[in-house]
């Protein structure tokens, strides 16, 4: 237990920086929404594609570890549909509980990986980013296109916005420049891996300053809700799946660690475009990650 808190230390720690940098106003506030959106488009794609790129896909574990991964979230994402009929007055309240159950911040687990897991661990978790990114927001639009607030935004435009993902494009990018044998473009990775080796702070330092206690202290049993299922439920099933598909150790406890990281930020965006709750979706955001300093180490370490 001591070295998985070790490893995800310095995780939660950049975390509360981003908040206290934020509440000590050393950006002005329409600052923090470049640095979001230079990572977004820069930062985080650059190392994913060099990552994936440059991963063991010919690993004969890879197919199940990825398809294991995949079945336990799409078993959260059944589980999740069921909450319609807790909620079923409010729609866009539903949304935010299923959007807050199923999307995960990667990079929460990515940054202490390689601490966690040996060499090799961030490249195994970010084999999984391409297809669970996809199918997450895909399934994720379509829940608020159906219950969002007035039918929601016009879903194909949203569905376009999410294929054209530059964190899915760069994984698309990266697992076929890995296929093709281009592993190693030369002078073009080394220096796609030096901008890459920004992205993991600066992912963690928006989470904490996004992270807002307003909506929280408002909080109803949705936000009870989708806290359980996200760090609770979803890390069980992926659990279950690992054993469905006979994981090795290293494989399943890496699925697992995946299942326990808390709600994506990027969650509470496609919530206030697509009619969802979208003060709800910033109150689930923040409970899921100040709780996972409780909850992913002891998943973690429990799994390893």
């Amino acid at each position: 237990m001591g070295d998985v808190l070790s490893a995800l230390a310095p995780v939660f720690l950049l975390i509360m920086i981003g908040w206290g940098a934020r509440r000590a106003r050393f950006l002005p506030e329409e600052a923090w929404a470049g640095v979001n959106r230079f990572g977004y488009l820069v930062l985080y794609p650059a190392f994913l594609f060099t990552t994936i790129a440059g991963a063991d896909l010919g690993a004969a574990d890879a197919f199940s570890f990825i398809g294991a991964t995949l079945c336990g979230f799409a078993a959260v994402g059944l589980l999740a549909l069921m909450t319609r009929f807790l909620f079923r007055a409010d729609g866009p309240a539903f949304t935010s509980v299923f959007q807050g159950a199923l999307r995960w911040n990667g990079f929460a687990l990515l940054a202490a990986a390689d601490s966690l897991y040996g060499p090799g661990g961030a490249a195994r978790i970010a084999l999984a980013f391409g297809p669970l990114v996809l199918l997450i927001n895909l399934a994720s639009v379509a829940v608020l296109a159906r219950w969002g607030a007035g039918g929601g935004s016009d879903a194909r435009a949203i569905l376009g916005q999410v294929i054209a993902n530059p964190i899915i494009l760069a994984c698309a990018a990266g697992l076929t420049f890995n296929l093709a044998g281009f592993g190693d473009l030369g002078v073009v990775t080394g220096t796609l891996e030096l901008i890459g080796q920004a992205a993991m702070p600066i992912a963690l330092i928006c989470v904490g300053a996004g992270l807002d206690f307003e909506p929280l202290r408002r909080a109803g049993p949705e936000v009870a809700v989708a806290s359980a299922l996200k760090l609770i439920a979803a890390p069980a099933l992926l659990t279950l799946s690992a054993l469905v598909w006979r994981l090795d150790p290293l494989n399943a406890a890496i699925s697992i660690g995946i299942g326990s990281t808390s709600t994506a930020a990027a969650s509470y965006t496609l919530a206030r475009e697509m009619g969802g709750d979208a003060r709800l979706m910033a109150a689930i955001v923040t409970a899921t990650t100040l709780l996972s300093f409780v909850t992913m180490p002891i998943v973690i370490a429990l799994s390893r």
